[in-house]
């Protein structure tokens, strides 16, 4: 089975919706991409975005969440490895699955 299908990882933890932006960047070019965050679990993160990075790519990942109330939100920022990438609009759009490694805020 290809480390891209979309059946070869299946996250345990129960996912909650989110649909907040997300900063994506590669720490291994450094370069920056954006895209939507669909869900999070206590060990991996679902993103919609245009940037197709490679299998196993670390990436540092960042969470605008929404203010609750007058509340502020802090960025919810970590460091991740890719374990899927599925195509959702050919050539435009994809689902990247992401396994949260380290914690940075």
């Amino acid at each position: 089975m290809c480390p891209f299908d979309a059946r070869s990882e299946r996250r345990r933890a129960r996912r909650l919706p989110m649909g907040c932006r997300a900063r994506i960047k590669s720490l291994l070019t450094g370069d920056v991409h954006y895209g939507e965050c669909i869900d999070l679990s206590v060990d991996g993160i679902a993103i919609r975005t245009s940037f197709v990075p490679r299998y196993a790519e670390r990436l540092e990942v960042t969470l605008r969440v929404p203010p609750v109330g007058n509340i502020p939100a802090k960025p919810f920022i970590v460091e991740a490895e890719v374990c899927r990438c599925q195509e959702v609009d050919p050539g435009r759009l994809y689902d990247i699955g992401v396994r949260i490694v380290k914690r940075k805020s």
